[in-house]
C-alpha cells in the first residue's frame, strides 16, 4: 500500500518501520505488532503520513499516555509556533533543565549592526543560542546556518565576549548545514542530532514531556509558556499556578499531565 510523504512523495507503507518506533517509544513488542495491525486496518491507498500519525497515536494512548507523548514527540514540536518566540522560551527551558543559566531577547549591539539574540545561556561558557523554529516537517538548511554564523563574528568583533553560537531546531538539518557547522565550529542540536545528542534524546533522557503533547488549546499553551511553564512536569510541579492561568481548565489539563508524566 501506497502512502503520501510530507513533500509528496509516495512510498510503500512500512509496518515494520513503524513496529521499531513504537518499541523504542517504550512499547512492548507484543503491543507494538499489536498496534502496527490496528494501524493497517485503518489506512488507506495514498494516506498522508500525517493521518496515519493521528491514528497510531490515538491507538497507542488506549495502551500508554506516556507512549504515546514519546511517539508523538515530533508533532508536539511543531506545535510551539506559528510564532518562534515560544520556541524560544521552551528552548530557554530545556536548557535551564540542564543547568544552565538563560536570558531570552536581549539586544546586543555588533561591529555592524544591533542583533536581538533569541538566548544567552551560560554555564562554564557562554552561548548566543540561534532558534529556528519550522511548523512543518522541513530541514533547517544552509542559509540557516551561514546566518547564524555571520551574526555570531559580527558580536564577537564587536568585542562582546561569547565562546560560541549554538542553533536549536525542531526539525532536523541538512547534510549541507552540518557540514559547514563541522567546519566552523558551530553547535547544533535538532531532531536526532548530534546523534544521541539530539532534542529529543535532551527531552526523553529527562522525562521532559512538553506541554504540546497535551489536549491544549492554542491560547493555552501560549499562556502557560509565557509563565515558564514549558513541560508536564512544570505542570505537576505548579498545580496553583495551572488553576490561576487556566481556570476551569485547570484540573483536567493537570489530570492529564500527571498521567503523563507518571507513566500510566
Amino acid at each position: 500500500m501506497l502512502v503520501k510523504k510530507r513533500d509528496g512523495r509516495l512510498e510503500e507503507f512500512d509496518e515494520e518501520k513503524l513496529i521499531r518506533t513504537l518499541i523504542r517509544a517504550g512499547l512492548s513488542e507484543e503491543k507494538a505488532k499489536r498496534v502496527a495491525e490496528e494501524v493497517k486496518a485503518h489506512i488507506y491507498e495514498g494516506i498522508e503520513t500525517d493521518k496515519i500519525l493521528e491514528i497510531a497515536l490515538e491507538i497507542v494512548g488506549r495502551y500508554s499516555k506516556r507512549v504515546s507523548a514519546t511517539y508523538g514527540l515530533k508533532s508536539s514540536l511543531l506545535r510551539l509556533g506559528p510564532a518562534g518566540y515560544r520556541f524560544e522560551k521552551f528552548v530557554s527551558a530545556l536548557l535551564r533543565a540542564y543547568g544552565y543559566e538563560t536570558v531570552t531577547n536581549q539586544l546586543i549591539e555588533g561591529k555592524c549592526a544591533l542583533h536581538e539574540i533569541d538566548v544567552i545561556a551560560i554555564k562554564k561558557k557562554r552561548f548566543l543560542i540561534e532558534c529556528k523554529f519550522h511548523n512543518i516537517s522541513v530541514y533547517t538548511g544552509l542559509k540557516d546556518v551561514l546566518y547564524s554564523y555571520a551574526r555570531f563574528l559580527d558580536i564577537v568583533e564587536a568585542g562582546k565576549e561569547f565562546d560560541a553560537i549554538w542553533l536549536f531546531t525542531n526539525t532536523k538539518f541538512s547534510s549541507e548545514a552540518i557540514r559547514y557547522a563541522k567546519c566552523r565550529g558551530l553547535l547544533l542540536t535538532g531532531w536526532r542530532y548530534p546523534e544521541n545528542e539530539g532534542i529529543e534524546f535532551m527531552l526523553e533522557s529527562k522525562k521532559l514531556y512538553p506541554i504540546t503533547v497535551l489536549s491544549l488549546k492554542d491560547f493555552e499553551i501560549e499562556q502557560l509558556l509565557k509563565e515558564g511553564l514549558a513541560f508536564c512536569s512544570d505542570l505537576v510541579e505548579n498545580p496553583k499556578k495551572v488553576r490561576e492561568i487556566l481556570g476551569k481548565r485547570g484540573e483536567s489539563v493537570l489530570e492529564e499531565a500527571r498521567i503523563v508524566q507518571e507513566g500510566i
